[in-house]
């Protein structure tokens, strides 16, 4: 009786154990979440500031129609290169 008790113990130990460390990793995998989505907002709004600059340089030279039209052209290609990179990764 008494080694079945031990085993009884010992298995809720484990399991205490087993839980905190359950509970650190998904506290670690929360905070590299929250860095991640960071990230992809900050990348996302420079990459909408580099292609506001490029419209607003392009203006000028050739006006409105011509630059959204290169803007254009530079956002089609940056979509398709965005495409072609998540097809190649999910191979």
């Amino acid at each position: 009786m008494e080694a079945i008790a031990r085993v009884v113990v010992s298995a809720a130990e484990l399991l205490e154990a087993e839980g905190r460390m359950l509970k650190r990793q998904v506290m670690r995998l929360g905070v590299a979440v929250g860095f991640g989505v960071i990230a992809v907002v900050l990348a996302l709004a420079g990459a909408g500031f580099l292609l506001t600059a490029l419209f607003l340089a392009l203006a000028r030279p050739l006006g409105n129609v011509g630059a959204a039209a290169v803007f254009g052209a530079v956002a089609l290609a940056l979509a398709a290169a965005a495409v072609f990179g998540a097809r190649r990764l999910s191979k």
